[in-house]
């Protein structure tokens, strides 16, 4: 049975730490279209989506759980003895502290979303500090998202704040049922799943709407609204998640298109027809040869610890993250001093992150190589 509860509890990690809360086809794809809706234009609206999504994109700030490790443990024994999501879960990804009451956000969430949208810069006509306000805005509507999806799987998990596992047991559950009845059904991390949905669409909208160029500020019917998150929530349900995200790319599109043709700016090259293909992909018959949109491809811009760009150049432009390659995947694994030792140091604790399932396959090389390395930071000091 113990061996049982290490496979599957191996299996709902690799669950939790592929998909980190709603995935691009809100944080970026949505986000994308909302700002374009109420008026941003192509460009700002870029940075800002990018932004949003960049936070699952980058080591530093990519939700993930956490291991204390000592010399003594075993392989079993570092992935049960200590497992809590990390102090960056709750501050970049909206767990709560707290269980909460069903059906709302936790008072302790909500401080940190007031928070995130506090450090937003005001306007400022310079490129840098515009583009910095951009990322900042992207990263603070990361966090107002993630929190209704995260509403109910917070507590505490013995002295670390937050829940143990997060929704893990959900997300595992739902790569479960889906392999048997082939729809998703339980993952929170689906904008099908949940209640919550129009919710996020128009939080993200107000925020967008009251930082956004007055001059050119529109404003998005209920009805619209409504429209744009039924047909997300009706979507790739019963699709691979990779699938759905390419689907709800080409859904957002058409919303965009189909709402505010004849409003928009938008150019002739920014639209594009839908082969018929697409339709059947996405078991979708209203994108059969259907006009969009056109979404461009994201600029992931590279985030520091502090979900701070690591550089932004005097014309704007930023660093970005290699390739738009999800940087966790960069060899290693986050390991840090833990401050809490015995007095004779000889069960020193090694804090290992790991924010993407396949580094379990080098989780023993790699604790052993936090531990030397912390030996190593010991004896400089």
């Amino acid at each position: 049975m113990k061996g049982l509860f290490i496979a599957c509890l191996l299996v709902s990690i690799q669950s939790m730490t592929v998909a980190q809360a709603y995935e691009a086809d809100v944080h970026y794809s949505t986000t994308y279209v909302l700002a374009r809706a109420v008026g941003w234009t192509e460009a700002d609206a870029r940075v800002v989506a990018s932004a949003n999504q960049a936070m699952d994109e980058n080591q530093d700030t990519a939700a993930a759980l956490e291991f204390d490790t000592t010399p003594d443990l075993s392989f079993a024994g570092v992935v049960t003895s200590s497992v809590h999501q990390a102090e960056k879960n709750l501050k970049f990804h909206c767990f709560s502290k707290t269980p909460g009451q069903a059906g709302q956000i936790s008072a302790d969430v909500l401080q940190v979303i007031s928070a995130h949208f506090a450090e937003v810069p005001g306007h400022q006509e310079d490129p840098r500090s515009a583009a910095k306000r951009l990322i900042a805005l992207g990263v603070a509507l990361h966090c107002q998202q993630d929190a209704y999806s995260h509403a109910g799987f917070g507590g505490s998990c013995g002295s670390n704040p937050g829940s143990c596992y997060g929704h893990t047991y959900q997300t595992f559950l739902d790569q479960v049922m889906y392999v048997y009845l082939g729809k998703h059904l339980h993952d929170p991390d689906h904008p099908g799943v949940g209640e919550w949905l129009l919710q996020v669409l128009q939080g993200t909208v107000s925020e967008l709407a009251a930082r956004g160029p007055k001059t050119s500020l529109r404003s998005i019917h209920a009805a619209d609204l409504a429209t744009l998150a039924d047909s997300l929530r009706a979507s790739g349900l019963d699709l691979p998640h990779a699938v759905r995200r390419e689907c709800n790319r080409y859904i957002a599109g058409k919303w965009l298109h189909d709402v505010f043709a004849g409003r928009s700016q938008d150019s002739p090259d920014t639209r594009e027809k839908l082969s018929p293909e697409i339709a059947v992909t996405c078991r979708n018959p209203s994108l059969a040869s259907a006009t969009v949109v056109r979404i461009p491809a994201p600029r992931f811009p590279r985030l520091n610890p502090d979900a701070l760009p690591s550089l932004v150049r005097a014309d704007g432009t930023y660093q970005q993250v290699r390739d738009g390659d999800f940087d966790v995947f960069s060899p290693g694994i986050e390991a840090e001093r833990v401050a809490d030792r015995s007095p004779d140091d000889k069960t020193q604790k090694v804090k290992v992150q790991l924010s993407h399932w396949g580094q379990l396959l080098a989780l023993p090389l790699m604790v052993r190589v936090a531990r030397l390395s912390e030996d190593r930071n010991r004896k400089a000091m």
